[in-house]
């Protein structure tokens, strides 16, 4: 984390010195200014930072060493370090663009850069995914060293850093395809946690609901209706012990079975209560779930958000096209990042 913030904070300073400076770094023969990208850059990974803070799962915490979990890390960090590229290489066109180099002094820097970072996804076994192949790489360093200005050395990056972008949006999307499956192995392992205690919960609230409505047929029974202690009588057929006959049914035998109906219902009050906590529980791991969908699409839709705004800013700055915020990225991700939470 304070590797991100000092990151961030380089581009800040970045950013003021072009304000302050008239913005006017390049010396070549085609100058642009290069504020507004570094300001889309600072404003993209400051929103991406957000979704990165720390949420602490409480009820789910039992469930994070599934394999479906696992699995989900394991493709996410990819992206996450794909994301982190993007940053490094940001500070780097910034940073090269305010040395004090020439155009040509500047591109090689920038080529031996690119050529640094392109050898480790390829030790990594990650070139394949970027599709682009080693003869595309050389030639597109080619093209970078040999380009009259840093804005066209810039411009000559493009297949690759376009192949960077494409990758992560394609991740992006695959791990959002990914998260019902994530979501659905947590969503079972909660159910069979919880089955019997569900069960047994929801056969103590039936029975209660059924000797709430026999004591509502002994209450009209008491009250001269016949009827109601015959139906009584046919709903629990038990009762006739304190109550032989609906017909003849004295005020003893009706105060015998209200008594019996009452103590049943104290017990079942007692046993619902005992698994309250136990329901209370369950209904927070399942609040808590859906809240993890729901951030981890939030997740994904930031980041995808910030790396289109970026790849167009890229685009535009190496074709000397004036790069205005395309869209703004922190109106859209506020509302998408207050509750947001890590990938578990």
């Amino acid at each position: 984390m304070n590797r991100r913030k000092s990151a961030l904070l380089i581009v800040c300073l970045c950013v003021m010195i072009y304000l302050v400076s008239g913005c006017s770094a390049f010396r070549g023969s085609r100058a642009v200014d290069m504020a507004p990208f570094a300001e889309n850059t600072t404003m993209m990974f400051a929103e991406a930072a957000k979704v990165n803070q720390s949420f602490r799962l409480v009820h789910l915490k039992p469930y994070t060493n599934l394999p479906e979990v696992s699995e989900f890390r394991h493709r996410s960090q990819p992206l996450v370090a794909g994301l982190k590229g993007l940053e490094m290489y940001s500070n780097q066109v910034v940073a090269l663009d305010m040395a004090a180099k020439s155009d040509k002094q500047k591109n090689a820097l920038f080529a031996s850069y690119l050529e640094e970072a392109a050898g480790k996804v390829a030790r990594g076994e990650r070139l394949a995914s970027l599709r682009i192949t080693r003869a595309a790489l050389d030639s597109t360093f080619a093209s970078i060293r040999s380009a009259r200005t840093f804005l066209g050395g810039i411009g000559a990056a493009s297949p690759l850093v376009n192949a960077v972008v494409l990758a992560l949006l394609e991740g992006l999307e695959a791990l959002n395809e990914e998260l019902p499956t994530l979501i659905g192995a947590i969503d079972r392992e909660i159910e069979r946690n919880y089955r019997d205690k569900r069960r047994a919960y929801e056969g103590l609230t039936r029975l209660q609901a059924q000797y709430l409505i026999a004591a509502t047929w002994l209450y009209e029974g008491k009250s001269g209706n016949p009827a109601a202690v015959d139906s009584l009588l046919h709903s629990d057929p038990s009762l006739k012990v304190f109550i032989p006959s609906a017909e003849r049914a004295s005020p003893q035998e009706l105060a015998a079975a209200e008594e019996e109906l009452v103590g049943r219902l104290e017990r079942i009050n007692l046993l619902i209560d005992q698994l309250a906590d136990e329901k209370s529980a369950y209904l927070a791991t399942r609040q808590e779930l859906e809240d993890l969908r729901v951030n981890i699409d939030q997740r994904i839709k930031v980041a995808r958000d910030a790396v289109v705004v970026w790849g167009q800013s890229h685009r535009n700055l190496g074709q000397g096209i004036p790069v205005p915020p395309l869209i703004n990225v922190s109106a859209i991700a506020s509302g998408m990042v207050k509750k947001a939470v890590p990938l578990p």
